[in-house]
């Protein structure tokens, strides 16, 4: 392998880190079930690239109720 074809594996690897960072909310949400999980993915999904409402959505999936 030479370095072109390594570099163009580390940044698929690093696009596919910085999508599961991006929608820790939405995983949060789905995985402890909560009654808004597709507000919070479609919040996260369109405004999850600002910071602030990333941090909001992450609260909303941690401390939002849940359906069971």
């Amino acid at each position: 392998m030479d370095e072109t074809q390594i570099m163009i594996i580390i940044a698929i690897i690093a696009v596919f880190i910085g999508i599961i960072i991006h929608f820790i909310p939405t995983i949060i949400a789905f995985k402890r079930d909560a009654a808004s999980r597709w507000i919070i993915f479609l919040v996260n999904l369109f405004l999850g690239w600002t910071f602030l409402v990333w941090i909001i959505a992450l609260i909303w999936a941690c401390e939002g109720r849940t359906e069971k």
